[in-house]
């Protein structure tokens, strides 16, 4: 959408005169996943939250302000992943920009590779459409964003985190430009030593313990650059370099020591060009992400000989157009298609495996006073399977009741095999069929400005979601190796909460809020009746709860996190059913100025009441922790 420039008329301050002043032309983008959201639920964190937590993973952060749940196997580091709305993690996609992060192989996205300082807007779209966001995302979408502040002429920022168990975070961020062009560069590196007490329940006599193997180095940079062009054209272009080295350590109950390791190396780079016009934009987008995994173990620590050596290397190479008309003050309207070759190698595979995919994809929305609705389609075009075509409607409309509004949406899902659901040998399956279903909800929306300026939000959705042909991995008749079948179907139905409240009390200013979900996700018999197995790992309840309060420079914070019990086998073994966990996280500090200088110094707790607890059933969580930081910005607009 396109502003142009225009004068606003005032009448000057002490005088009886009138002021002309002008505004220049202002450009409203947004990409299509973001464009059409009126019918969905989104989450945001809010931004005390966000510089508090500056330091972790994208994986921390989505437990603090969504109710989504995150599997992970251990301390910082640990490969993690996120379940949304009683789905599973493959049914979760992560983009970056615009362009889906999962990995081609594994299908799921590992969000310790996320570091959550780099990114400019973190939000999280609760049932995602699929006509729109395409593969995988049944559970709803991630969506990372990095943007430009036009206004910004210099800034750069150091920041640094010590903490319990060897743990060190390093980072600095800034940004060069002007109105015309904007340059921004990110650096980060982790470390943690991970060696922390446990109680191993899994021995006889509940012995003290202290897990080994569980380094952590992961280090990266990512740059990022926007330049405005005559004639309302935009170009931008960014590059992501990472190294992260993470070794594993022994589960509960093992007597003999682990000398595992897992290397992942990746380079993404994207480019976009944009133009505007009186009612029109056209943007083409186009990006490469090439993604190495390196597994080794070996018996002893020095040993040169590898037991295991395994080797995944993905490429692909994606792009998109996309073109939006506005066609009337109240009527808008897309139309684009998109290209993927996609390929990947190990030596499980055999050789070399190579899939591209074409999508066609059309949405419209209509605007009137109190009432939006979305509409779209797609259809996409794989070379080893054949995918429906998708449609997805909503609609938000104001209620007669000041501040509230009524949602509603319903949507068609799919999600593609991943590689080694395919190509993996001994195992590996070709003939897979995509895993598609349905999913809608309704819900109620509320917002007020209180008389003393305190903002209050509320929302409650239900949701039901309907998935078939789910893909299982079994073990074959000899049990020698698994494969992967379309076995399962699914019913999922449950409802979502959320609230928030900020605002001042004399000197004392607050941001408070909660995000909970109840999900029932249960596996379906041939004659579409439950038959009571609850999906792994996806827990009933969900939620988080924060509170920050700040004074003047001073600011402390705290934030729970709840999780209800799961199972972690197909059949439901009670025996290996993992009991629910609450845990807490606290932090206090103080803000300095001098001059454009910004200084920061935070104490942070994890774990504040030193809970016992698994995420991932046999690997023992960390204890209470301490991270002292420091942080120090200059920033001249």
């Amino acid at each position: 959408m396109l502003i142009r420039p225009f004068s606003v008329h005032a009448l000057e301050e002490g005088t009886d005169t009138i002021g002309v002043y002008s505004i220049s032309e202002v450009i409203i983008e947004k990409s299509r996943n973001s464009f059409f959201l009126e019918d969905k639920k989104v989450s945001l964190p809010d931004s005390l939250t966000r510089k508090a937590f500056a330091g972790s993973d994208i994986g921390e952060l989505l437990g603090l302000f969504s109710a989504a749940y995150i599997n992970t196997p251990g301390s910082r580091g640990a490969s993690s992943s996120s379940f949304l709305r009683g789905t599973s993690s493959y049914q979760t996609a992560v983009s970056w920009n615009g362009f889906t992060l999962n990995s081609l192989t594994l299908g799921t996205m590992d969000l310790s590779l996320l570091p959550s300082g780099a990114f400019s807007n973190v939000s999280v779209v609760h049932g995602a459409s699929g006509s729109l966001a395409g593969s995988g995302n049944m559970g709803g979408s991630v969506l990372l964003d990095n943007g430009a502040n036009w206004n910004e002429r210099l800034r750069a920022g150091v920041a640094s985190e010590f903490g319990t168990y060897g743990s060190r975070n390093y980072s600095f961020s800034g940004n060069i430009g002007n109105p015309r062009l904007q340059y921004q560069l990110h650096l980060f590196s982790q470390q943690a030593e991970n060696s922390f007490r446990f109680t191993d329940t899994f021995k006889h006599g509940d012995p003290a313990a202290t897990i080994t193997n569980n380094s952590l180095d992961n280090k990266g940079l990512m740059h990022n650059l926007f330049i405005r062009l005559p004639g309302n054209h935009k170009l931008e272009a960014g590059m992501w370099y990472q190294v992260k080295e993470k070794e594993i350590p022994a589960i509960m109950g093992s007597y003999l020591p682990a000398n595992t390791v897992q290397n992942d190396s990746l380079l993404r780079m994207y480019a976009k060009w944009s133009v505007f016009r009186n009612n029109s934009s056209l943007t083409v987008n186009t990006a490469f992400f090439d993604e190495q995994m390196v597994y080794r173990d070996r018996n002893l620590r020095d040993d040169g000989h590898y037991m295991t050596d395994s080797r995944i290397r993905s490429s692909r190479w994606i792009n998109d157009i996309n073109y939006r008309n506005y066609l009337a003050d109240f009527l808008s309207a897309d139309a684009g298609v998109s290209f993927s070759a996609l390929s990947a190698h190990a030596g499980a595979y055999g050789e070399k495996a190579g899939e591209y995919q074409v999508a066609a994809v059309s949405a419209a929305k209509l605007t009137l006073p109190g009432f939006v609705s979305n509409l779209s389609v797609r259809k996409e075009f794989h070379s080893s399977t054949q995918i429906p075509v998708l449609f997805a409607i909503g609609a938000r409309k104001d209620l007669p009741f000041r501040g509230m509004a009524l949602k509603a949406s319903y949507s068609d899902q799919f999600r593609v095999p991943s590689f080694n659901d395919k190509y993996w040998q001994p195992g590996g399956n070709p003939d897979l069929l995509p895993e598609y279903g349905y999913s809608g909800e309704i819900g109620l929306t509320h917002y007020m400005v209180t008389g003393k300026g305190t903002e209050i939000s509320a929302e409650v959705n239900a949701y039901k979601s309907r998935l078939n042909d789910m893909i299982m991995w079994v073990p074959a008749e000899n049990n020698s190796w698994w494969y992967p079948e379309n076995r399962e179907k699914a019913d999922i139905r449950g409802i979502e909460a959320s609230g928030s409240a900020n605002g001042n009390s004399g000197v004392i200013n607050y941001s408070t809020g909660f995000s909970y979900n109840y999900a029932r996700s249960v596996t379906q018999g041939p004659d579409g009746a439950d038959d009571e197995r609850r999906l792994i790992y996806v827990p009933g309840h969900a939620g988080s709860a924060y509170l920050n309060v700040w004074i003047n420079r001073f600011f402390a914070g705290m934030n729970l996190r709840h999780n209800g019990s799961r199972y972690t086998t197909a059949d439901n073994n009670p025996a290996l059913k993992m009991p629910s966990f609450t845990v807490f996280k606290s932090y206090a500090g103080f803000n300095i100025r001098i001059g454009d200088m910004n200084g920061r110094l935070q104490l942070m707790v994890r774990n504040l009441f030193n809970s016992r607890y698994q995420v991932v059933r046999s690997y023992p969580m960390p204890g209470r922790t301490f991270h002292l930081g420091f942080s120090l910005e200059f920033r001249r607009n």
